[in-house]
């Protein structure tokens, strides 16, 4: 059952980030671990993710900042190191908690993991936001959030934001997969799964790129709070009852 609800819900995904940009991502690592332990979750979606951003990145690569992938994920691997560490040593229903409440944020505070400081930042201080990334996608599963304002600011345009990111975050993923491999994971038991989710969201990423939604961003944007608010809530209950 969960293979079916996960085939959709990467389609579903990929085709509202395809649309509307809102990180759909994240919703699917929501829907991942209503199934499944975060630290099962995480991994999982970092092999669906890794071939997303990986197609995305090889259509952009003309416009993708070599150097500043270079720099951001020269200590991606350490940090996502250190990021298995911290999430297989809390128990199950902390780390259950503590991504249902990085969840909730991303829907409603997205502001408060927003960068804040000055407009231009030096590019070796890339090399700190892509140890963050690595440990953030390794204990939250997620670090677009956080991490893009950065790529924003050391990019000339939107085209090179999203290829450079998206190159990033391949390593980012990468790195999560290895790390969590050389903890002991096997994902041989979530193939099926993981290449269901590929297929779901290389569709959807096709699909959406397509199709013309005569849906405003602000509504798109609610319908993305919403679900992620459910999501968060479930794995909270879960956490605390």
């Amino acid at each position: 059952m969960e293979i079916v609800v996960v085939g959709v819900a990467a389609f579903l995904t990929s085709t509202l980030s395809a649309i509307a940009g809102l990180g759909g991502g994240v919703i699917l690592l929501a829907v991942l671990a209503q199934f499944y332990s975060p630290t099962v979750a995480i991994p999982i979606h970092g092999a669906i993710q890794v071939t997303a951003n990986f197609s995305r990145a090889a259509i952009l690569r003309s416009s993708v900042n070599w150097p500043i992938v270079g720099r951001a994920s020269l200590l991606i691997f350490p940090a996502s190191l250190l990021g298995v560490w911290a999430a297989t040593s809390i128990p199950e229903d902390a780390s259950r908690a503590v991504l249902g409440l990085f969840v909730l944020v991303l829907a409603w505070r997205p502001g408060l993991l927003k960068w804040r400081g000055k407009n231009d930042i030096p590019a070796n201080a890339m090399i700190g936001v892509g140890a963050v990334s690595g440990f953030l996608n390794s204990t939250v599963g997620a670090s677009g959030p956080v991490t893009s304002p950065f790529f924003k600011l050391v990019t000339v345009t939107h085209t090179a934001f999203v290829a450079t990111a998206g190159a990033a975050q391949v390593a980012a993923h990468a790195s999560k997969i290895a790390a969590f491999g050389l903890d002991g994971f096997s994902f041989r038991p979530y193939l099926l799964l993981i290449v269901v989710g590929i297929v779901g969201v290389t569709a959807g990423s096709w699909f959406g790129s397509r199709v013309m939604v005569r849906t405003s961003e602000d509504q798109l944007r609610r319908v993305f709070q919403v679900v992620l608010t459910a999501l968060a809530l479930r794995m909270l209950v879960r956490a605390f009852l």
